[in-house]
């Protein structure tokens, strides 16, 4: 907790002196934004109009299309289904379009995302699922997510007798939206809104694509409130044209475009900055720049150097056993799962001192303490740099050796057994020494596709089979 709290600390800090230093330039930068001709704002205005049909209009063409596929509607109206079948399905819709995709099964409870996360509808997650089921419409687009949010399109499913099976439907990255239209916005000034049909705006390029969902009504914003719309609609309807506007506001002239999303029932307002004479405001743009990457860089390294500070104290903590010192399970699945990018084969070893519970009974839980830490010294020496042992729970420890066979694992492991066998060991309760034993199971296999968990429960058996043959041994899982 105070490694949390100091970061709490760095953090405020950081932001404070970032807001005071954001006010203070902003004092001193342009009045007005740079920009080409109206021809050059209607050239680049077209492959933006092209990004939003591409990233918002095609998602919901897809997830239409999925609602209605016969195959998946036939499917989960069975009575036993194969989530795994489930997940490939809608995993390659995923990453086909680079988006989040989902089903919600009425007749099982169950939604399946292509993250592999499954939630059953019956529980508070679900929220959504029954306030848009009960609604009289056929698809929604819903906001999710606020740390990560997604633009989500919600199609109901139904069958030949238009009985309601469920929902499914694809989930927009606003984060990656927001990047792709960042060039646009840095290039050349624009700002996006997305405007429902009761005029509120539901999307903003604003604060890095901020949502508006059901659950923030108190913070929705009307198009309406926005100093420039009712000059923009007194031209819209003098001019009646439906694509782009032109007039003076507060002595600028701002260029308005506007596209519909009939789709969605939608409306997208592009709002390219005023035109002004550039040759007065290059000086002051770069004396700003310098003064902006000089303040930058001063942020950027007292930030760096708070998180690199912080990081090495919480990460020691969350990623080693504190009595063994070391890595424990968590960092042991993450490691695991990079193998695969450098390694084509890993042999898992799985160890339990034998009869650990009788030490701990008969000398005490420090002595046992000590043994742990004497045998989890014992199992990392001599290891290769690419090798890992770490303490998966209790008396248990792992070994994770890649590029090894089974059968070059248990040279080394026997190697290790005998040394632990050799090494004495004396309680401070009694003069008396006597040897620790440890039993060992190995089980190999490629690392394509292959979890970590499957691997290990072979090893595991083969250390069962080690424990009932006399402890103290080695022995290897056969397929």
């Amino acid at each position: 907790m105070k490694f949390i709290k100091k970061f709490d600390q760095y953090i405020t800090a950081i932001f404070i002196i970032t807001i005071i230093v954001i006010i203070a330039t902003s004092y001193f930068t342009f009045k007005e934004f740079f920009n080409a001709s109206h021809q050059k704002q209607q050239e680049v205005v077209m492959p933006l109009f092209s990004l939003i049909n591409s990233e918002i209009i095609r998602p919901l063409t897809v997830s239409q299309y999925m609602a209605s596929d016969p195959f998946l509607l036939d499917y989960i109206e069975q009575e036993k289904i194969d989530n795994e079948v489930i997940f490939n399905y809608i995993t390659s819709v995923s990453s086909q379009f680079n988006t989040l995709s989902f089903i919600a099964i009425e007749k099982h409870l169950l939604l399946i995302d292509s993250n592999n996360k499954t939630t059953n509808l019956s529980g508070k997650e679900a929220e959504w699922y029954h306030r848009l089921k009960a609604i009289n419409k056929k698809e929604f687009t819903d906001f999710g997510d606020a740390n990560n949010p997604h633009l989500f399109f919600d199609v109901k499913m139904f069958n030949k007798q238009q009985k309601f099976l469920g929902f499914i439907g694809l989930a927009i990255d606003l984060d990656h939206f927001a990047n792709k239209f960042a060039k646009f916005k840095q290039d050349y000034g624009f700002k996006l809104y997305f405007v429902d049909n009761n005029n509120d705006i539901t999307l903003s390029s604003e604060q890095i694509m901020q949502t508006m969902s059901h659950h923030r009504k108190d913070v929705v914003t009307n198009i309406t409130e926005l100093p420039w719309y009712q000059q923009y609609q007194s031209e819209y309807k003098a001019n009646n044209d439906n694509s782009q506007y032109f007039f003076d506001y507060s002595s600028n002239e701002l260029i308005i475009s506007q596209m519909p999303l009939k789709e969605l029932n939608w409306r997208v307002f592009i709002i390219a900055p005023p035109i002004t004479e550039q040759s007065v405001y290059w000086q002051l743009f770069m004396q700003n720049l310098i003064i902006f990457l000089l303040v930058s860089l001063a942020l950027y390294s007292l930030f760096t150097l708070c998180i690199n500070n912080f990081r090495s104290d919480l990460v020691k903590g969350s990623e080693t056993d504190y009595l063994t010192q070391l890595p424990n399970r968590n960092f042991i699945h993450w490691k695991y799962s990079q193998l695969n990018k450098k390694h084509d084969h890993v042999s898992v070893v799985v160890a339990d001192i034998d009869n650990f519970k009788i030490l701990n009974d008969s000398y005490g839980h420090l002595f046992g303490d000590e043994v742990l830490k004497v045998i989890a010294t014992k199992l990392s020496e001599n290891l290769r740099a690419i090798d890992l042992a770490g303490r998966w729970g209790g008396e248990e420890f792992i070994l994770i050796l890649p590029d090894t066979t089974a059968e070059q694992a248990q040279e080394i492991i026997n190697r290790i057994r005998k040394n632990i066998a050799n090494t004495p060991f004396t309680p401070l309760s009694t003069s008396k020494e006597f040897n620790v034993t440890v039993s060992f199971g190995i089980s190999d296999s490629n690392l394509t596709g292959i979890p970590l968990e499957e691997i290990f429960a072979k090893a595991d058996q083969a250390l069962y089979s080690a424990k009932t043959n006399g402890r103290n041994q080695v022995v290897v899982h056969l397929d």
